[in-house]
């Protein structure tokens, strides 16, 4: 229009009142090409999972209709198989998302029916949410939903290339791409929304992490075990326990019986009137007892009769002349300085002697402290001459 003018007539800013001209006229206006697209402006990210969805229909394909739900933060995909698209056969569906993954917050979908009656505005309502639905005839202000409208169909045709249930194709195909990292996340959709990698069959060339620590455990225990020694405790034996009433970290013991066992190395003890629990490590057995029966011993008595009775009960049976020693088991201290001063002359043999006379007279069932300390003297006295 504007080169035909200027063959005939010309005039300042004649190209510009040409243009204004066209943009008065309607017609002109309604049949003009599109006009150029706007920037495009993205959805923000959620920060956490199924926080906003996208729900769309595809379909009819292969005969069935198929709803996509897309989280909008791990990328993660549900697709399901449905014979109609009515509004109650899709709060069907979502419910029973709903029951596995709960509520989101935002629903974002297109202008379809199913998404804009009554009957789905009060599901929205009653579960507080809130229904963002895209401007008429413009699919890509809901292009998350609507790319993976496409990435379905063309990997469920994909499957059905060489026969097969459609049913199954669908499922493989949704555990491959759950499993696989996305390009935008850098990371598998099972990862972002699971929290943890789906196990698959490609797993079995890693190493197991369970038999790595068992034979780290097995490791430690034979280490540990090196230094050990099983014992072994029945029910009724007698025992000495820790005692940590007056002070825990001193080691004081106090004797008791073994009542049941708990677990593997736990003991109920009974200790006087209360029952405690301790573990093994904290046990010994107990190879005395306050209620065995008297021990008695032969022995020639040393000291001076007080009265013309004792005299004569000394003297009148040799089961008399027996004496009680101690009705424990347990190991007697000897004062060899009680009865009378100590040898100085015995200090040149060191301790080491001192040690093996002290034996020896433990071992000869030597029981009063003269007769100890006389053996002590003889036995000094050999060693001085060399026998």
């Amino acid at each position: 229009m504007k080169a035909e003018a200027r063959r005939y007539f010309w005039w300042p800013s004649i190209d510009k009142e040409i243009e204004d001209l066209s943009r008065q006229c309607q017609s002109c206006t309604q049949n003009d090409k599109q006009p150029i697209k706007v920037p495009s402006k993205q959805w923000n990210v959620p920060d956490k999972p199924w926080q906003r969805i996208h729900i769309d229909f595809m379909g009819k394909f292969m005969g069935s209709y198929f709803l996509i739900v897309v989280d909008a933060h791990s990328k993660w995909l549900e697709v399901f198989m449905m014979n109609d698209i009515s509004t109650t056969s899709t709060i069907k569906i979502l419910t029973s998302l709903f029951a596995r993954y709960g509520l989101c917050e935002e629903i974002v979908s297109d202008n379809g029916t199913q998404f804009t009656s009554e009957e789905f505005v009060r599901f929205c309502v009653r579960n507080g949410i809130k229904h963002i639905r895209t401007t008429p005839a413009h699919p890509q202000s809901n292009g998350q939903a609507e790319r993976y409208v496409k990435t379905v169909k063309t990997a469920l045709r994909k499957g059905l290339y060489r026969g097969g249930n459609l049913s199954d194709i669908l499922l493989k195909f949704l555990f491959c791409y759950r499993t696989t990292p996305h390009s935008t996340t850098n990371a598998s959709p099972a990862e972002l929304f699971l929290k943890r990698q789906l196990r698959t069959v490609l797993d079995l060339l890693r190493p197991n992490a369970t038999g790595a620590s068992h034979v780290t455990r097995t490791r430690y225990q034979v280490n540990f075990d090196r230094h050990t020694k099983e014992r072994q405790f029945h029910q009724n034996d007698k025992v000495i326990v820790r005692d940590f009433r007056h002070n825990p970290n001193k080691i004081e013991w106090t004797p008791g019986v073994l009542i049941s066992r708990q677990g593997s190395r736990i003991w109920n003890v009974q200790v006087e009137n209360n029952v405690w629990r301790r573990h093994e490590n904290q046990i010994k057995i107990r190879h005395w007892s306050f209620d065995q029966p008297v021990i008695l011993t032969n022995q020639t008595e040393t000291s001076t009769p007080t009265s013309d009775n004792q005299n004569h009960s000394l003297s009148s049976s040799p089961q008399k002349e027996s004496q009680v020693i101690r009705q424990s088991s347990r190991p007697r201290s000897i004062n060899l300085c009680r009865t009378r001063p100590f040898n100085h002359n015995l200090r040149p043999f060191g301790m080491y002697r001192i040690t093996v006379v002290l034996h020896r007279a433990i071992n000869d069932r030597i029981r009063s402290d003269t007769e100890i300390s006389d053996h002590f003297t003889a036995v000094s006295n050999r060693l001085r001459q060399g026998k």
